[in-house]
């Protein structure tokens, strides 16, 4: 078989590795040899990385299996998916109410990537395709996400951005950042207009989860003129929504945002 020229052997055979975990409770490093074909060396330099990182455990015999970061990503995956599930129906009504495109984001690591869309049969299409992310310090639904984060976390987060001038409304370093998420947490959403996009806005509100930590966040987009004239208009029900998906995904202390 012709060898693939973008393939990058040790990650295939890492792959392979933790493929062959998912099969077993456990394995020795003979009988994963035996079941890859890897030579031991390699194997093993594969094996101690793997564990170093946490996707694979090593218990007495010595013997391997897989560790916790794929419970961690399996209950991401699943949450996500819930998250969506949740919130169509409600961003569907909400696209028809306010007459604007809803987006549905959620963070990963520092950005802001988004998972569901709803598109407005009656504006102007200014929306972005799903898988979409952005620095989340300068997204609407990114300083949303951010502002309700555990201080620490979001401590590292202002600390670690490489802040860009996208235009003069911009953040341009930690300290206004700091301050641009107090005043998100105050008035409880977050704003972006002319920053990214000129001539483009958007406003959004989190969605917390049964813990109180914000999980993702909802937010219409439209043409700046129009985000800055109706935001009072339609920021009501904006919030309303988030408030009611929080709810279905168990969240029941009163909802910091709801103001």
């Amino acid at each position: 078989m012709e060898k693939d020229p973008y393939q990058l052997s040790t990650v295939t055979n890492s792959l392979a590795v933790m493929d062959t975990l998912s099969h077993y409770k456990s394995l020795s490093l003979a009988e994963l040899q035996r079941q890859t074909g890897q030579g031991k060396s390699s194997l093993f330099r594969i094996l101690c990385t793997l564990e170093k990182n946490g996707y694979i455990e090593k218990i007495d015999g010595p013997r391997y299996r897989l560790g916790y970061k794929f419970f961690y990503y399996g209950m991401l995956v699943e949450m996500r998916q819930d998250l969506v599930t949740v919130a169509r129906p409600l961003l569907q009504k909400l696209a028809y109410s306010t007459k604007m495109t809803i987006h549905m984001g959620t963070l990963n690591r520092d950005r802001v990537v988004t998972i569901c869309k709803e598109e407005s049969p009656y504006d102007i299409q200014v929306t972005a395709r799903i898988g979409s992310n952005a620095p989340a310090y300068a997204s609407a639904m990114g300083q949303a996400i951010l502002a309700y984060l555990p201080e620490e976390k979001r401590e590292a987060l202002i600390k670690g951005y490489t802040y860009k001038k996208y235009s003069d409304h911009s953040i341009l370093n930690a300290d206004e950042c700091r301050r641009m998420l107090d005043e998100v947490r105050e008035c409880g959403y977050g704003t972006d207009v002319d920053d990214r996009f000129t001539g483009f806005g958007s406003v959004a509100c989190p969605v917390f989860d049964y813990s109180g930590e914000p999980v993702g966040a909802i937010g219409t987009v439209a043409i700046a003129q129009k985000i800055i004239a109706q935001k009072d208009i339609f920021l009501p029900e904006l919030r309303e929504t988030a408030n009611a998906i929080s709810k279905q995904m168990g969240h029941r202390v009163g909802n910091p945002a709801e103001k």
